[in-house]
């Protein structure tokens, strides 16, 4: 007997290299099955070559993996075929209660709980164990049939209820499984000496192997769930090599609703019209696949195909096993509506197009300046000395800009459009000032001045980096220019390069009026806030030398608008 053990260990390791090869989806049931019958087998072989009581007992502890643990995780293997979902709680409950069940088969040659006693001798070169059970025996023997009841119940429920489920090789793991349990059944019967347990294991497994594996290369199934939620709108249809239905995903059902009553493993039948073209596509890739040498990644395309108002586009893809025989087909499609209506509004009416665009692109513009205007709202919420700053300047040039339109200045609407945008980025570069220094509660020094000059500076690089790969080149050019130079003045004693009149590009000299005019009438720490005539007094008075004079008269000429905003600001 010990070379039939031999033979029945060295085919389960066989068994278990194969799946390793050959399987196309992992699963832990059916890796766990071969380990557990390798185990088992590796015993029952101990047994056959033991020469003491002791030998003999350690090797009836290994051999009783199988019996206690084969049932269990054979059962979540019909479970995983029949698509039945189990809690992993429930998973680990069971587990724990066979863990339980072989605690006790751990005690066999120390106590009388799971043997009462054994003894061994040796017939004709073969050992044979007399044992005579103890009272948890019985549980082992209980927990084999329970699993067989709980697998027939399982299968039964799926065939009955489930669609989905290959009844072929749902029918055959059960009778597997009987099969092997008749054989322990048989042997207790019949009061044999020697067992056959470790054959039973084998053929159990050599014959579930085949229909899992088939299982396996149709299965849609066990990836329903990652379909549907990261893909959403892409349908998968499977078929065996006679263009037997194989099983699909939810997205699929809701394109053809008559897929809900086809029987798995049967041709479909009186399907509607879209279906059926469908389906006769598989012929056009299937003499493709006899044609061709390589029988690899052989796909056709399909396009424009037209179900109930809308378009799919998709792919027929050849399922092959591990040695490239044809196997069957899947049937992938995804709704691209949208693009085939984009392309009849681009041929048909290329003005609606125009409009649909331009209403997106003014969406992602007006999205990209509350995302600039958050970022300055931000750096601001570090300076205690100018809150709501970015807001009222932006708002300011606005009003400005309004006058300067039709100041006879050469300034077009477009261009004051960008001046307008680029406003609340004028202090961008104040993220790049140290708190200690924009936080201070005071005057600066001369050495904290210097530091909070460099702020025009980081502003325009800063500019730079966020705009230049995304936004218009007109636009970056404004808004550079606008955090850089808003600070320098047009007698050439202002920072950060001392420029001079007309040097100073002319956004810069428009925000330059607009941010000293809301520092004079805002509230600041150092200082209160200047009524509206001596803010105008000191602007008139600089003019000409910190301002553009042309650019301040116009500034001027708004001061009822300012007013009228400043005031509705404060209630």
């Amino acid at each position: 007997m010990e070379y039939l053990y031999l033979i029945c260990l060295i085919v389960a390791i066989g068994m278990l290299v194969w799946l390793r090869i050959f399987d196309v989806r992992n699963s832990v049931p059916q890796y766990l099955n071969l380990i557990i019958v390798i185990i088992s087998s590796l015993g029952y072989y101990f047994m056959s070559i033991s020469r003491t009581l002791e030998e003999a007992l350690f090797a009836q502890i290994v051999g009783y993996v199988g019996g206690v643990f084969l049932p269990i995780f054979y059962f979540f293997l019909v479970l995983e075929l029949c698509h039945f979902e189990l809690s992993k709680f429930v998973k680990i409950i069971l587990v724990l209660c066979q863990g339980g069940i072989y605690g006790f088969v751990c005690t066999i040659g120390r106590g009388e709980l799971f043997y009462k006693s054994a003894e061994m001798h040796i017939d004709n070169g073969m050992v044979v164990l007399e044992k005579v059970y103890g009272p948890f025996h019985v549980l082992a023997i209980g927990s084999m049939y329970l699993y067989l009841l709980l697998s027939f119940v399982v299968v039964i429920y799926s065939l009955a209820k489930k669609k989905s489920v290959d009844r072929k090789n749902a029918i055959s793991m059960l009778v597997l499984m009987a099969i092997a349990t008749g054989v322990y059944a048989m042997e207790k019967a019949l009061k044999m000496e020697y067992t056959i347990i470790p054959l039973a294991y084998d053929v159990l497994m050599l014959g579930a192997l085949i229909p899992i594996y088939d299982s396996n290369i149709y299965t849609v199934y066990e990836n329903k769930n990652i379909i549907n939620e990261q893909l959403g709108n892409v349908g998968f249809l499977t078929f065996d090599k006679n263009k037997a239905y194989k099983g699909c995903n939810n997205y699929m059902e809701k394109i053809f609703p008559e897929l809900s009553q086809c029987r798995f493993g049967q041709i479909i039948k009186n399907s509607s019209q879209d279906l059926q073209c469908v389906i006769e596509k598989i012929n056009n890739i299937e003499e493709s696949y006899k044609s061709s040498l390589h029988k690899e990644h052989i796909h056709l395309k399909i396009s424009a195909l037209l179900i109930n108002d809308r378009y799919y586009d998709g792919m027929i893809h050849i399922l092959t096993n591990s040695f490239r025989k044809l196997k069957g087909y899947t049937i992938e499609i995804r709704d691209n509506t949208e693009h085939y209506k984009t392309l009849a509004l681009k041929e048909r009416y290329n003005d609606e197009l125009a409009k649909e665009v331009e209403a997106k692109t003014s969406k992602i513009k007006s999205i990209q300046e509350k995302t600039i205007l958050g970022m300055a709202q931000m750096v601001e919420s570090r300076d205690l000395s100018t809150g709501g700053h970015i807001k009222r300047t932006s708002d300011v040039v606005r009003i400005f800009a309004k006058k300067l339109v039709n100041a006879d200045l050469g300034l077009t609407s477009e261009f004051l459009n960008l001046v307008i945008r680029s406003a609340p980025m004028h202090d961008l570069g104040k993220i790049g000032v140290d708190d200690a220094v924009l936080r201070k509660q005071g005057k600066f020094t001369d050495e904290e001045y210097d530091k909070m000059k460099k702020h025009s500076e980081i502003g325009y690089h800063m500019v730079n980096e966020i705009l230049s790969d995304v936004e218009d080149p007109d636009f970056v050019h404004v808004a550079e220019n606008v955090a850089h130079y808003h600070h320098e003045k047009i007698n050439g004693t202002g920072y950060p390069e001392g420029l001079k009149g007309e040097e100073i590009p002319i956004e810069a000299r428009i925000m330059a009026l607009a941010d000293v005019f809301d520092a004079l009438v805002s509230k600041r720490c150092y200082k209160d806030a200047f009524s509206y005539e001596r803010a105008y007094e000191i602007i008139e008075k600089d003019a000409g030398t910190h301002f553009d004079k042309h650019l301040a008269m116009v500034f001027l000429s708004c001061k009822e608008e300012l007013e009228n905003y400043y005031n509705a600001s404060e209630k």
